[in-house]
């Protein structure tokens, strides 16, 4: 009881994270496991591992404006939840309602475990904290309930939906952390948001998704997926990595950012000119790139030293990011590579 009161509530939903990331690729090694393997790869690396990725990020900034810490009786809760939503999506041929209520388990338990603290702090600026888990609850009861109707571009849709996502949070996230460190090393370097990029890219990444869902021409889709990571790099450009050389923990963000411009880019390009390169394994740069990336350096910072005022990124922290890219990179260019 003690231990658990002292560990904070992020490092289990982190915890849960790692361990979908290493066993959920065994759908690969096991022929026969599943009946649909590629729909249960995209669905739980979507909504099992970023899920809960997305859960421990939403612990730690619920703090800041509420001054409430999420106790260990609701964090026992949230893993509960998640483990549920998980065993049913193992279930062969369930019925439909049921499975949508074990995958809602999850992302309904935390939003009640943000809410109150928002309410009770009148934070309500900060509600976007508790409304997104409903979000992504609502986007995972929409897939399952019509999986059978969807059309064939479904599941690029919702790849280009998380890394929207990734735009909006971390378009926050990765400069504030950018100029705080640069403020704290003395350095008189600005970060330059460029906000209104952003807000360009977002609409972009949405024009393609619509595209895509519209099954309009692949140019057009694959134009708008070339501004979007344009606009992305065009925002890192200005975030000061030079500056913060020296500062792994910052950087780790930086190249999760350049994973997600290099991502929207390289779909846009596999859309335009599919000769090069197939649109289904351009859009690994961005869930194995940029989502992994970003995970990686979000939830590694819960468990970095703290001096000085800053975190220290250990040595195998620093090889596993790199690790992650290069799997990345032999994923997009080397796919069918034996």
């Amino acid at each position: 009881g003690g231990l658990a009161a002292m560990t904070p509530a992020h490092r289990p939903l982190f915890l849960l994270t790692g361990l979908a990331a290493s066993l959920f690729p065994i759908v690969w090694l096991w022929p026969g496991l599943l009946t649909d393997p590629v729909f249960w790869h995209l669905h739980e690396l979507c909504f099992g591992m970023a899920a809960a990725a997305m859960g421990g990020y939403l612990l730690i900034a619920l703090p800041h404006g509420t001054g409430h810490r999420t106790g260990p009786q609701a964090v026992g809760l949230l893993v509960l939840a998640w483990i549920i939503g998980r065993f049913a999506q193992l279930w062969d041929a369930p019925p439909t309602g049921a499975l949508i209520a074990a995958a809602l388990c999850y992302p309904v338990t935390l939003a009640v475990v943000l809410l109150p603290p928002l309410i009770r702090a009148r934070a309500w600026h900060r509600g976007w904290i508790a409304a997104l888990p409903l979000g992504l609850g609502a986007a995972d009861a929409a897939l399952l309930g019509a999986r059978h109707i969807l059309p064939d571009t479904a599941p690029q849709i919702l790849v280009l939906g998380f890394a929207l996502m990734i735009g909006v949070i971390g378009g926050r996230l990765v400069p504030a952390f950018s100029q705080s460190r640069i403020t704290r090393c003395g350095r008189p370097a600005r970060v330059q948001n460029r906000a209104g990029l952003g807000l360009l890219a977002a609409l972009a990444a949405g024009l393609a998704m619509a595209g895509l869902a519209a099954d309009l021409p692949s140019r057009w889709t694959g134009t708008a997926l070339l501004v979007a990571g344009l606009l992305q790099a065009r925002r890192l450009s200005g975030w000061q990595s030079w500056t913060i050389k020296a500062q792994p923990d910052i950087l780790m963000l930086h190249l999760a950012w350049a994973w997600l411009a290099f991502g929207l880019g390289l779909a846009g390009g596999a859309l335009i000119w599919p000769q090069f390169l197939a649109f289904a394994a351009s859009l690994h740069a961005l869930t194995m790139g940029a989502i992994g990336s970003m995970i990686f350096a979000i939830a590694a910072r819960a468990y970095m030293a703290r001096a000085a005022g800053r975190l220290i990124a250990s040595a195998d922290m620093i090889a596993g990011i790199a690790l992650i890219s290069v799997a990345a990179m032999l994923r997009v260019f080397f796919a069918d590579w034996q």
